[in-house]
């Protein structure tokens, strides 16, 4: 298992066993989030713009009115398309909606165990208006939960529909870079090269940027850029750090080249994007 990028926060549902997210990332090429899995089942329904979905089989485009699947166990990261993107996520533990029914051991037990895939974009109408019809439940106090969960395993009917073996096949491979993953994980503001990391695993280079690409949806250079860039928006927001500490922390001894990466990524300057982000919180 991917132990190196699992996601670590514990999400915290209510009675319906969903947890519900809006979101919006405005700038274009903004990080939404960096690589990593987790155990529960997660929906991206795009209402505006695009995000771009990197997974451990490829890159995905994901449009207005399209959902992106992530099932149990699945690498992921995203990124806002070339109009930023604004978009619903929705999240639940199959396993909370297991039982002794025929169908939950027959369909929901294999989605826990990671035995089965779904296509990663989905344009249904279908689904659609069913994720419409949750995230409308969702929004109404007066909903009951069991009306919420219901509409939960209409959605896992719905996603059977668009199962996808090979996405289960793709994500057993992956399992044996896992110590690679968690090398670079802990050491992501330093030098590294993919010379370096493939020689001290024992992989011919070429072989290993052509699997690291594979699994993260990436490029080695790509993948450490996110993960830097991830760092540095969260500092910038979070913090008064001056400029440059900022670059030191995140692996960059020139701060010149730093805030020239940043502003290629996200299309404003380091300072900018700190005082966009003060101002969003001042409205």
């Amino acid at each position: 298992m991917l132990d190196a990028y699992k996601e670590l926060t514990p999400v915290i549902y209510g009675e319906n066993a969903v947890k519900y997210l809006y979101l919006e990332h405005p700038a274009p090429q903004e990080l939404c989030f960096a690589m990593h899995w987790h155990e529960r089942m997660e929906l991206l329904y795009v209402q505006s713009g695009s995000l771009e979905l990197h997974a451990q089989e490829g890159r995905y485009t994901v449009r207005a009115g399209q959902t992106a699947v992530l099932a149990p166990r699945q690498m992921h990261g995203g990124f806002a398309g070339g109009e930023g993107v604004v978009y619903h996520t929705i999240m639940f533990d199959v396993e909370k909606f297991c039982n002794t029914t025929l169908a939950a051991q027959k369909y929901l037990v294999p989605v826990c165990e990671g035995r089965i895939g779904f296509q990663r974009v989905i344009d249904d109408d279908a689904l659609r208006k069913t994720e419409e019809r949750l995230l409308a439940a969702l929004d109404d106090s007066g909903q009951h939960p069991l009306s919420v969960i219901g509409i939960i395993y209409e959605l896992l009917g719905i996603l059977y529909r668009f199962r996808d073996d090979n996405i289960r096949v793709l994500m057993k491979q992956s399992q044996a870079f896992s110590e690679i993953l968690k090398y670079i994980n802990d050491r992501f503001t330093q030098k590294l090269s993919p010379k370096e990391v493939s020689e001290k695993f024992g992989y011919n280079e070429t072989y290993f940027c052509r699997r690291f690409k594979e699994i993260t949806g990436l490029t080695f250079t790509g993948y450490l850029l996110a993960l830097r860039m991830e760092r540095a928006q969260k500092l910038l927001m979070e913090t008064q750090e001056e400029i440059g500490t900022i670059a030191w922390k995140c692996g960059y001894a020139d701060v010149s080249y730093f805030s020239h990466c940043f502003k290629k990524q996200f299309g404003v300057s380091p300072m900018g994007f700190r005082k966009e982000k003060d101002s969003a919180i001042l409205q």
